[in-house]
């Protein structure tokens, strides 16, 4: 095959990799809830560690098979997914190309993967997970959850301003096709450390191409093990090769050692810049019918071994697996955080979130908000209930629907209603028909279920009571409460999720969500 076709065939894996980059953009950026459920679904089931994670805990046709083209794809072609499907790779593909274009005589040079680090890095996540956290394989290093919290942090806030500017605008001239959107910035912890990351992520491709996705990428790891024994791989044809140097110059994994004229195919992500880079076109895909008889012998030798089952993987365990791998357990009472409906408690929500924000952005009330350290440090930037920003609703199920990895299992709406995520608990003292003697009855009155009634207190005056057999924790009453600072009716975690009594019909209603950040008062 010559260059021509391969010049055609780039242009493809080019095309095709910003379709995926701005379909999974439009995931993130979807504030205005337009994107289909089963198309989310479909998107989200092409990646690789959550769609592991999902069909591990919940199943999903959709999903498996999602997972097993990108496994078959990568057994077959190798670590195409990389370059094409990945929004973080692809993503660091644009500053390669922002990099050549600021030194056009950059070039890269072979260098060889540290694929000991890599595949322990893989090891210390698996095992993390195992012990239930999900810190490195999800919240600090899985490609597209931290996508994910790339475009939420940095991108959504500028599209929803510029949205909303826009809107404003029109309605002056009598134009209301577009409706302002809710705007609720992460914290300064959060943002912080995503902007470290990005930087981080900026350098590293900017100046050493690829080398994230070959040293600390867990999902890279994995294709890099099934690349291995991949039924085509690249190969130079050693007497058509003629040491021109070019196909090594512009490999991005820097797979490519050109004076020994060998490809370490475990560490190339199919761009297919050196099929078309190549004058003599001496590199193609062979078929290779068995794998090298020790793949890891050179990479991973033994002392490397015994330093990562000595010292690594123990100093880990005893610092992380008894304090931090439980996530929220280790906190109590009212700081606890409260997880959503679906995640089953919070030990579930921690061990198999990622932290991706997808939640966060499709979440129509806004009530799901990420956090920083709330659930200890294996649950970094997982997002939780956030009753000061607004309520759940009682009608809605989005975030179980869009959850790529399983934390938040699916339910339906009558199941939905039934899963108590919390308790409300009363402060007397704070209300204001005890302190200030004023009528008000607002939590009352936004309870979808009626847990919240009033009961006659004093002259004419009526105060809330609590029937926690019918709560589900939904934050209604807590958002609804006028108190400041602190509100006289509050909703406490539950660490696992219960099951509440149904309410009577005739007592069951759904309340308005708020939208306008003007709501109680």
């Amino acid at each position: 095959m010559t260059r021509q076709f391969w010049k055609k065939i780039k242009q493809v894996r080019v095309v095709t990799s910003l379709v995926f980059f701005g379909a999974f953009t439009l995931l993130f950026l979807d504030a205005w809830h337009l994107v289909p459920r089963s198309i989310t679904t479909a998107l989200t089931s092409l990646q690789l560690v959550p769609s592991l994670l999902k069909v591990a805990m919940v199943g999903g046709a959709v999903t498996a098979i999602g997972l097993m083209f990108v496994i078959i794809t990568t057994l077959i072609l190798g670590r195409i997914y990389c370059s094409t499907i990945c929004p973080l790779g692809i993503l660091q593909d644009f500053m390669i190309r922002f990099a050549r274009k600021l030194n056009r005589r950059k070039r890269f040079k072979y260098s060889k993967a540290p694929q000991w680090l890599h595949y322990s890095v893989l090891a210390l996540s698996v095992l993390l997970l195992l012990l239930g956290s999900s810190m490195l394989i999800g919240d600090l290093l899985e490609p597209f959850s931290n996508f994910g919290r790339i475009v939420n942090a940095f991108a959504l806030p500028a599209v929803v301003l510029s949205n909303n500017t826009a809107s404003d605008l029109l309605a002056r001239f009598g134009l209301y096709f577009l409706y302002t959107v809710p705007l609720h910035p992460e914290g300064v912890g959060a943002l912080s450390l995503g902007l470290l990351f990005f930087a981080t992520i900026g350098y590293m491709s900017m100046s050493e191409g690829r080398l994230f996705c070959n040293t600390f990428c867990p999902a890279g790891a994995i294709l890099s093990l099934l690349s291995r024994v991949s039924l085509f791989k690249l190969a130079i044809n050693k007497d058509s090769c003629n040491d021109c140097g070019a196909c090594d110059k512009v490999c991005k994994a820097q797979c490519i050692d050109s004076r020994s004229k060998e490809i370490d195919f475990s560490a190339c992500v199919g761009c297919f810049n050196c099929l078309r880079s190549c004058p003599e076109d001496a590199i193609q895909y062979e078929r290779r019918g068995l794998p090298d008889k020790h793949p890891l012998r050179v990479e991973f030798n033994q002392g490397r071994r015994d330093f990562f089952r000595n010292v690594t993987v123990p100093t880990a365990t005893l610092l992380l697996a008894p304090g931090l791998v439980q996530g929220g357990s280790a906190l109590t009472g009212e700081t606890k955080p409260i997880t959503p409906p679906g995640s089953i408690g919070i030990r579930h929500f921690t061990s198999v979130c990622t932290a991706c924000h997808l939640c966060v952005t499709a979440c129509p009330t806004g009530v799901l908000q990420p956090t920083f350290m709330q659930y200890g440090l294996s649950g970094m930037f997982q997002p939780k209930m956030d009753y000061s920003v607004n309520y759940c609703n009682y009608d809605c199920v989005i975030c179980g629907e869009v959850c790529p990895t399983g934390a938040i299992v699916p339910l339906d709406v009558p199941a939905k209603k039934l899963v108590q995520i919390g308790k409300s608990t009363f402060n007397k003292d704070d209300c204001v028909v005890v302190s200030k003697k004023k009528d008000c009855a607002a939590c009352s009155e936004h309870c979808p279920t009626k847990a919240v009634h009033t009961v006659p207190y004093e002259n004419g005056l009526f105060l809330p009571e609590i029937d926690n057999e019918l709560c589900i924790g939904c934050g209604a009453c807590e958002h609804a409460c006028p108190v400041t600072p602190k509100k006289a009716i509050t909703v406490v975690s539950n660490q696992v999720h219960l099951k509440a009594k149904k309410p009577k019909p005739e007592k069951a209603k759904a309340p308005v969500p708020d939208t306008t950040g003007d709501f109680p008062f």
